[in-house]
């Protein structure tokens, strides 16, 4: 494809810059004569392919998690709470991903931040590409971990934001069109880390942790949170294609905001794909490697990807809620046993961001090769 209009995204080292036009200008070339129906480099291998023979039957769904019943402190919902830490518990050991809804963001809100996301992407590109990243910056529009000329490239886009600690934050790459988009990013942010904070809590009182800030703790007093928005173009070959490739999230927990009218979310279960059914205002959340580290594999980091769909855009908006740079990455002390061997070395949260993202997503590969002792298994 010719290079007009392309995105430069740089490598994590910073030292080669590397091509890669925006997706959603393929699609409105789409009618161009000489356009492919899908470039070859978004073509995957025959079995990396989103074939129907590996998506698990209707009848499996990840765990639905009413987080309104574990805040309540109302006496008379005692036994209704801890059947539902008890379903919290089985999520978070045997799936690693579950929904959660009366998470108490207001819709009005949830609705403002689908809206300004939709209105930045549906700017002309050369609008978009005032955030594109600037040097070795991982922040901005286009895509993240290309890191070889020659690596097959997801079908979609993304607006990689910082939003913790301010000294990472760099606003410069904070799109201005829409006008009050910094102040919805903003606003939505505040209520969904008062989630991830609430979820944290009740992962150390459902684990039996002494300290119920346990994880806070270890998080350290700036977390390092950062935000993506991505969008999934429609394509004409979505067999053929994946909107972004398997993997494990790096950081302790994600929660995402699915587009309630497509489904594109598939989390891998037993071999199988499974899809991420949408829920109106819900949240998906899913467990990173950080939190499988810390609970000493108890809690799964599991392997998931997003596939494209011919007929419609999707639009998602994750929010990575992840540890200082500086914090100190290691299994909790009360779930190692003679029964539990440790699983797991010690490690400096930054240490294994700069591994992580150095390298192409590529299943459960990063944790294990970076963090896993030999001779153990999870």
């Amino acid at each position: 494809m010719a290079a007009v209009g392309a995105n430069l995204f740089v490598n994590a080292n910073g030292s080669k810059v590397i091509p890669v036009e925006s997706v959603q200008e393929l699609v409105k070339n789409h009618d161009h004569p000489n356009a492919e129906v899908v470039p070859r480099r978004y073509i995957r291998p025959q079995e990396e392919r989103p074939t129907l023979s590996l998506l698990a039957s209707s009848e499996f769904s990840v765990p639905v998690i009413d987080l309104e019943k574990l805040i309540t402190t109302l006496q008379a919902q005692d036994d209704q709470r801890q059947d539902e830490m008890e379903r919290l518990s089985g999520a978070c050991q045997e799936w690693g991903f579950f929904q959660i809804v009366n998470h108490g963001i207001p819709h009005s809100l949830i609705d403002e931040i689908k809206a300004v996301a939709k209105d930045f992407f549906n700017l002309p590109l050369e609008e978009k590409q005032k955030s594109a990243p600037r040097g070795g910056d991982r922040q901005g529009y286009g895509q993240l971990f290309v890191t070889a000329e020659d690596q097959t490239l997801d079908w979609g886009d993304l607006l990689a934001l910082a939003l913790m600690p301010n000294g990472i934050k760099n606003l410069a790459l904070w799109p201005t069109v829409p006008t009050h988009f910094r102040d919805t990013v903003e606003r939505y942010a505040i209520e969904i880390e008062r989630v991830a904070q609430d979820l944290l809590s009740l992962f150390a009182e459902n684990l039996h942790l002494e300290d119920a800030d346990y994880f806070k703790n270890v998080f350290g007093s700036e977390p390092m949170n950062m935000m993506r928005m991505n969008f999934y173009p429609p394509c004409p070959r979505p067999d053929l294609v994946l909107g972004l490739s398997p993997h494990s999230d790096g950081g302790g927990i994600t929660l995402l905001l699915q587009d309630d009218e497509s489904v594109g979310l598939h989390v891998r279960k037993d071999n199988r794909w499974i899809p991420v059914q949408p829920i109106p205002y819900g949240l998906v959340v899913n467990i990173g490697d950080l939190v499988e580290v810390m609970t000493n594999g108890r809690y799964k980091s599991v392997e998931h990807r997003a596939v494209a769909n011919e007929e419609r855009a999707r639009l998602s908006i994750a929010l990575f809620y992840n540890a200082s740079m500086d914090a100190e990455v290691a299994p909790s002390s009360k779930l190692v046993d003679e029964h539990h061997p440790c699983l797991y070395r010690k490690f400096i949260h930054e240490e294994y961001i700069r591994y992580y993202i150095s390298r192409q997503l590529k299943g459960k590969h990063n944790l294990a090769d970076f963090a896993k002792l030999h001779g153990t298994n999870s």
